[in-house]
């Protein structure tokens, strides 16, 4: 009827076990380091907060920002909405930037920001196109550039969003 198994059947069912724990065990820690990761890079917040790194810029109000500003422009703005991966509410605008200047960008800083339906911004995120997605944006050239603003409230009805230009550094 009912015969022990043999040590060989023993074993073969640890090492199973055993195998399946570690399997177990590497996708927690690498579910783990993805959510760290993904908490870490975020750049959310206030504008400037992301780019510390990024030397060079000019910004709104300078003379020479306000002077180049009007060649810099994002057109056909548009947005998406969904939850990523960890269930969050995530907003992603896009938009076309385009140099009408003279000089080559080096670096342009953009914010897009996002507001509910009492016209009430609720979330917002830096960004820098170039250099982070290609290296300069040369006189009469155009971009797509997509900016992922993933703080959004869980509950805000979301009215409107408008991409930014805050920073702009020359070659």
């Amino acid at each position: 009827m009912f015969t022990p198994p043999s040590d060989v059947e023993r074993e073969e069912r640890r090492r199973r076990w055993r195998v399946l724990a570690i399997t177990a065990i590497g996708f927690a820690v690498i579910g783990g380091l993805v959510l760290y990761w993904s908490a870490r890079r975020t750049t959310s917040g206030p504008a400037g907060s992301a780019g510390a790194g990024l030397t060079g810029f000019v910004a709104a109000g300078s003379p020479e920002f306000e002077a180049y500003r009007r060649f810099v422009t994002v057109e056909n703005q548009e947005a998406t909405q969904a939850q990523n991966l960890i269930g969050q509410k995530q907003v992603v605008v896009y938009g076309v930037l385009t140099n009408r200047g003279s000089r080559t960008l080096t670096g342009v800083q953009v914010r897009a920001i996002v507001y509910d339906m009492e016209n009430r911004p609720v979330a917002e995120r830096t960004a820098f196109p170039i250099p982070r997605r290609r290296p300069s944006l040369g006189p009469n050239e155009s971009m797509v550039i997509q900016v992922n603003v993933d703080n959004v409230p869980p509950k805000a009805e979301l009215a409107r969003f408008e991409i930014v230009v805050e920073g702009l550094r020359f070659q």
